[in-house]
């Protein structure tokens, strides 16, 4: 089972070294006043420094080292620990407890943040979705089929401002708010294949309606766009057959199943009806 040694770092700059199994949830208890007696009063507490151990007496045997730390020795590991992009992660109840560098956030399946575009469309009479496929270069599902856009949330960023950035960084569209349809928000969990680590995030999903084929303009990480009837997509989830669909020129394609990598249950569930009320004929969206 996996286990955690952590740093927090309290409101009155002290620092607490613990152990868990479940990081999210004993943030939460810590900022809630249920974790260590040392803790309380001192909330809400932001975690500092973590390492990931296989085994829960790897992660106390550490914790016990790094109790024996003086203090500068646990602010340089702290410091050593805080280059690189930094993600905003949050505990069991939903509070912000610090950034931490993206790295770091993967590797050890730290709680965060990111957001989702629908982009639906009805081309030459039929309702679908546009999906990107993943430049051959990147680290996670290389060459696979995603969303049109997917991206973390930065530190302090609202999802709504994220999804609009990364829709302009990733396909060129330039979108405003009063496009967007709010799909809820989801927990999902998963691992990170041959790169390593494993994601634990809430997506935040919006939706968007550009009917023919929109001006997209992928951007480095995106290598084109494919519009997939969305019973089609649909069936996706009922089975392992390709898919079959057209790019951006008009020119077919299948696309195999294993090459998707935006088959997220809970999500597809509470996005659909709300995709078939916006690709609905009478729909202006």
């Amino acid at each position: 089972m996996r286990a955690y040694t952590y740093i927090l770092r309290c409101t009155d700059g002290t620092l607490y070294c613990g152990w868990t199994n479940d990081l999210t949830a004993r943030l939460a208890a810590h900022n809630s006043g249920r974790g260590a007696k040392y803790t309380r009063g001192r909330g809400p507490v932001t975690l500092a420094y973590s390492e990931l151990f296989g085994t829960q007496g790897e992660a106390m045997r550490r914790e016990a080292a790094l109790k024996r730390l003086p203090r500068p020795q646990k602010l340089a590991l702290i410091q050593g620990q805080a280059d690189g992009e930094l993600l905003t992660i949050y505990d069991a109840d939903g509070r912000p407890c610090g950034d931490r560098p993206r790295a770091v956030v993967h590797a050890q399946g730290l709680f965060h943040h990111v957001c989702h575009l629908w982009t639906a469309s009805r081309w030459d009479g039929t309702p679908g979705l546009w999906l990107q496929q993943r430049a051959f270069d990147r680290p996670l599902y290389p060459g696979g089929y995603d969303l049109s856009s997917t991206g973390h949330i930065d530190p302090g960023e609202t999802p709504e401002a994220a999804v609009l950035r990364e829709a302009r960084e990733e396909i060129g569209l330039d979108l405003s708010p009063d496009s967007l349809v709010s799909g809820g928000s989801y927990r999902q969990r998963y691992p990170r294949g041959e790169s390593g680590g494993f994601d634990d995030e809430l997506a935040f999903a919006f939706l968007t309606r550009l009917d023919g084929i929109p001006a997209f303009s992928p951007g480095s990480e995106v290598v084109g766009m494919a519009f997939v009837p969305l019973d089609v997509f649909a069936a996706a989830y009922e089975g392992a057959a390709p898919l079959m669909g057209r790019r951006a020129d008009g020119s077919r394609l299948t696309i195999p199943h294993e090459n998707l990598c935006c088959l997220h249950d809970a999500e597809w569930k509470g996005v659909r009806s709300a995709l078939q009320t916006l690709l609905a004929p009478e729909s202006t969206k």
